[in-house]
């Protein structure tokens, strides 16, 4: 299936779609199969390039009752189905994040994302890993359109409980982990960044039994309302006032990232400590992380990293910053999405065809994130397990001597997920990935098409009398 994986966890997701009706599951089988063996970021048109197969299409993203849910509810059944295959019930993670969409050019209404003129929507995604930090689908993912004439209002939601707010997309994600754990049996850990930083959503973590890693916002008070007034000095006992002022620091070397999302070796301050926070219903552990002698005139990374997770040594606390880490996975998964996908570039008549396209490209873009994670931490898993066509693997083994270049067989083990990439790369006119690093998705598209046109020849030629 080309950059594509064929593996029981994706093809469970897809089995998970309930259409109620057979023609219109045949009709998706068809629409996935065009999706799996083609570049994604093409334009519908251009990916159906038979006009009967593009009517089907639009027909399905047309029809009452495929909706954005029809694919998201589907993918959830088949990731619970996924769980209850697996032998050990260790911890996955689910991590949330939000994307913003910029429709700009588009004459449909979608509502305001920054400014009055804007226009799209918001993505809250809840991307869950295995407990090895592998991607294997989204359990919960909400569309947000911010309705214009709300526009400039803030003042009229301060009073709104959570549930009523724009953040209630962080409980909803909490309870669809809440769910899967009742249905699967496995712990969830959470990981939010610090907008996720509300009472009502930690609480309900701790509530319904979910590990939770969140990143401070808030300088919170470990003293109660009472205690508050009866101290002159209510400052001293505020979370980020109170953490780098602990006895005896450890140092650290963590992989940081800047605000480019460039990795760096650092070297780090921690300590860890656990405190009774006001407003927060149970005792919880915080992390604290700063980072030593950065470049001078920029301030030094640090992070307050609040969790439920047991902290005995200092081993726990280095685990709890590395679970944080894998919160930029959701970040790959957003390019997956707007670049590998483009759907930014989807054009529709109604918000509802838009949204069911966005969660039928899901799928897609999950499995482009899988391939780039074995290319880059699975070195060596064998490129059959993303090329399952016999045929394919026996022309890229044909002409990768053409391609690849010395340095690139140096880098890589022959027949393996990078070995594959790098030459698709290559042929999409990557320079290398020593000094370029991974190739991107346009390129690795490029690439892929330049094969497939390869593969019309190269089928035909062994099919020839």
């Amino acid at each position: 299936m080309g950059i594509f994986e064929e593996s029981r966890c994706i093809a469970l997701q897809v089995q998970g779609i309930q259409f109620g009706h057979l023609d219109r599951k045949h009709r998706y089988h068809r629409v996935i199969s065009v999706l799996h063996s083609s570049n994604a970021s093409l334009s519908f048109p251009e990916l159906f390039k038979n006009q009967h197969q593009l009517k089907g299409f639009y027909r399905l993203m047309n029809n009452k009752s495929v909706n954005h849910s029809t694919f998201i509810s589907g993918y959830k059944s088949g990731l619970i189905a996924y769980s209850k295959e697996q032998e050990n019930a260790t911890p996955w993670i689910l991590v949330q994040d939000t994307m913003l969409t910029d429709y700009n050019s588009r004459n449909l209404d979608l509502g305001y994302t920054q400014s009055e003129r804007s226009n799209g929507f918001l993505l809250h995604h809840g991307l869950l890993l295995d407990e090895q930090f592998t991607p294997l689908g989204l359990l919960h993912q909400e569309v947000i359109h911010r309705e214009r004439d709300d526009f400039g209002k803030a003042s009229k939601w301060r009073s709104k409980t959570t549930e009523e707010k724009e953040s209630n997309k962080w409980l909803e994600g909490v309870k669809t982990g809440i769910s899967f754990s009742k249905e699967t049996g496995r712990d969830l850990i959470h990981i939010m960044d610090r907008e996720a930083d509300i009472v009502d959503v930690i609480n309900t973590c701790n509530e319904g039994c979910q590990y939770f890693i969140v990143r401070a916002r808030h300088d919170r008070s470990t003293l109660t309302l009472y205690e508050k007034d009866k101290t002159d000095t209510p400052e001293l006992h505020r979370l980020f006032q109170l953490m780098p002022s602990l006895p005896n620091p450890f140092t650290i070397i963590r992989t940081l990232r800047n605000e480019k999302g460039k990795e760096y070796e650092a070297t780090c301050d921690m300590n860890y400590h656990s405190f009774k926070l006001r407003g927060i219903n149970k005792e919880i552990n915080c992390v604290w992380i700063r980072e030593q002698g950065c470049i001078e005139g920029q301030k030094p990374a640090e992070w307050f990293l609040l969790t439920n997770r047991i902290i005995k040594e200092a081993k726990d606390a280095e685990k709890i910053a590395e679970f944080y880490s894998i919160r930029w996975t959701v970040e790959d998964f957003h390019k997956c999405y707007k670049t590998g996908c483009s759907i930014e570039k989807r054009q529709f008549d109604t918000r509802k065809a838009l949204t069911a396209s966005i969660g039928l490209l899901a799928i897609t873009a999950i499995v482009l994130l899988r391939s780039r994670y074995y290319a880059k931490h699975e070195h060596n898993t064998p490129f059959e397990a993303i090329v399952t066509d016999k045929a394919e693997q026996e022309l890229a083994k044909k002409i990768a001597d053409k391609y690849l270049m010395p340095i690139d067989k140096q880098l890589c083990e022959p027949y393996t997920a990078l070995w594959w990439l790098l030459l698709l790369g290559r042929m999409g006119g990557h320079q290398g990935f020593k000094h370029k690093g991974l190739p991107g998705w346009q390129t690795l598209w490029k690439g892929y098409s330049f094969f497939q046109s390869l593969m019309i020849g190269f089928r035909h030629a062994n099919n020839s009398p």
